[in-house]
């Protein structure tokens, strides 16, 4: 490890003001260095904190760079009720390098070039003056992991950028507006190397749990975050969008790395709970959470996505139809709710159609007559003129809103208001279970062998089915639909995390979002509320697969080159 001497504070902090050059990755401002240098115990926790700072959250920093609709609402899991959000754009054709949604790209490149300017001042960081504070020793330790907390910050915003940009401009060192207006592209394959390379560099010196080091802050970087980093990385290069040739070893590589996570995962405390625990005021301490990112107390989730009708509620992303077809039922047919119900139209009121269903439908969609949110005495009613239905302003446009990650114990009531402590799952043993599962089966071509592990696909789908709030059948045998069946369950598991989006991305079948299912809900001349499929089209082109490069880059560095079929400026 480094030794530490002093440092010279210059690196880009987002909490001071930032001096604009040409690229967003090269920006650097001046702190105080005399309040840096006098009081590195502050000051140099700040640089790192930093760059924790920028890492991205579905509840308060995400792709619109504020609080609102998340990537959910972009697929055919949700649809957002309120037309005025953003996240049209992403299927309306109002997206392009002028419109570019350049979140990702703005923020990554400013956490990189931060990690970049810190870690190349590593030994000049100066703890003498606190060598006879009893907690010397403890500090020391502290300081010396931030090297390599930072290290991984980095990687995982290369990560973000690879994801959505694929080859993007790589650097591990802080650059001149020279350098960086002259930077090419890095080939996506190369970068996803350098960040399994670099996990793998790092995972050894960070530690296991931070309970025993001083102050322990939570959402530091640990050795299963980088594992977990190491083992998403390999899935996604696995993948039909990266992976042209369907090279076999690459999956081979993707199911050892995630089956590294279910292993050590063990070992390390981390292991699959309640699947309601996901989410609520303890989430980001449960025992299945790999990193989570804790926004402190608030309610702004619940503004946002309580139904209309409910006091404040603003509808926000409401599960779609789609979404509510892919749960199973849990009477061993295998048969989801899409499958019995194929209809056009379903009487609610006779069939009971959701009777039965997988119990994580019922804690993830809210349904017309449920009792949401708990303070709220009259039964969500989502059939055209009920009271959280049209014609109210914002009211559902699917037939359902969303309970996921909402805290029903939460009231947003203007005389009544409450918070509760709220955190953004970023990793959780979950995720990894289904990538496993994925890896494993492309390389063996079964869901039943487990070669040279000591766990199936089958086995790995299993493990999740059998949560003591879900207990839904196990699968077994090789069944020709036995992927689609796995992408369903991916689905469902992962619904509202900010997964689906991606996943249809690295798979190539962008064009199952070209459409939703939506429920139009009425009562009849009986009295019976009866649901009515329909469905709405949506804009995808393959040009989505990635996002455009802003086109404010692009004017900067002509080196960087649009990516295909967003054009060479600022036209789509």
């Amino acid at each position: 490890m480094k030794q530490f001497k002093y440092i010279i504070a210059t690196a880009l902090l987002s909490v001071l003001s930032v001096s604009c050059v040409d690229l967003d990755y090269t920006e650097v401002t001046t702190n105080d260095e005399d309040w840096i240098y006098k009081s590195p115990l502050y000051g140099i926790q700040q640089l790192v904190t930093s760059v924790y700072a920028r890492t991205p959250n579905g509840i308060d920093k995400n792709y619109e760079g504020g609080s609102g609709s998340t990537l959910a609402a972009a697929t055919d899991e949700a649809e957002c009720a309120l037309s005025n959000s953003s996240v049209h754009r992403f299927y309306n054709g109002g997206w392009s390098p002028n419109n570019a949604f350049s979140y990702t790209w703005e923020n990554s490149y400013k956490a990189i070039a931060e990690a970049n300017n810190f870690l190349e001042k590593l030994d000049k960081i100066d703890l003498s003056g606190y060598a006879n504070n009893n907690d010397y020793e403890a500090m020391k330790n502290k300081f010396e992991l931030f090297e390599y907390e930072v290290r991984f910050l980095r990687a995982y915003f290369y990560f973000e950028l690879v994801r959505t940009y694929g080859d993007v401009p790589f650097t591990l060192k802080t650059l001149t507006n020279a350098e960086a207006n002259q930077m090419s592209r890095t080939p996506a394959l190369s970068v996803m190397d350098w960040i399994v390379d670099e996990m793998d560099a790092i995972a050894e010196y960070l530690p296991i749990t931070y309970t025993t080091e001083l102050n322990p802050e939570v959402g530091r970087a640990t050795r299963l975050m980088c594992l977990a980093l190491k083992a998403r990385t390999s899935l996604y290069k696995a993948s039909p969008l990266f992976n042209a040739s369907n090279d076999a070893e690459w999956w081979l590589a993707a199911a050892r790395a995630n089956h590294d996570v279910i292993k050590y995962a063990a070992q390390w405390g981390v292991k699959l709970d309640d699947y309601s625990k996901i989410w609520g005021s303890a989430n980001g301490d449960g025992v299945e959470i790999i990193w989570a990112s804790k926004q402190g107390s608030l309610n702004s989730w619940e503004l946002y996505n309580y139904p209309i009708g409910v006091e404040n509620g603003q509808g926000g992303m409401c599960p779609t139809q789609t979404l509510v077809d892919m749960y199973e039922y849990n009477d061993e047919s295998g048969q989801t709710f899409g499958e019995r119900y194929a209809g056009a139209d379903i009487n609610i009121s006779q069939d009971k159609p959701y009777d039965g269903l997988d119990p994580r439908f019922g804690m993830t969609v809210v349904k017309n007559g449920d009792a949401w949110p708990n303070y709220n005495t009259s039964p969500i009613e989502t059939f055209e003129g009920g009271l959280n239905a049209a014609p109210l302003l914002n009211a559902t446009p699917t037939g359902y809103y969303l309970k996921k990650y909402c805290d029903g114990n939460v009231n947003i009531s203007t005389n009544d208001a409450t918070t509760t402590p709220h955190a953004w799952v970023m990793m959780r043993l979950g995720e990894f279970y289904l990538n496993y599962a994925e890896a494993v089966y492309h390389y063996y071509g079964s869901a039943e062998a487990a070669g040279e592990f000591d766990l199936s696909a089958n086995g790995a789908i299993n493990a999740l089915r059998d949560r003591s709030d879900v207990q839904m059948p196990h699968w077994s045998g090789n069944p020709s639909n036995w992927l689609a069946r796995y992408q369903r369950e991916r689905f469902v598991e992962l619904a509202f995390e900010d997964h689906r989006f991606w996943d249809v991305r690295r798979w190539k079948c962008g064009s199952e979002l070209a459409a939703i299912k939506i429920a139009k809900i009425q009562k009849n001349a009986a009295g019976d509320v009866v649901l009515t499929r329909t469905q709405e089209a949506r804009s995808w082109e393959d040009k989505y697969y990635f996002f455009p490069i802003p086109f404010s880059e692009i004017n900067k560095n002509p080196n960087l080159k649009q990516n295909s079929g967003w054009g060479t400026n600022n036209q789509q």
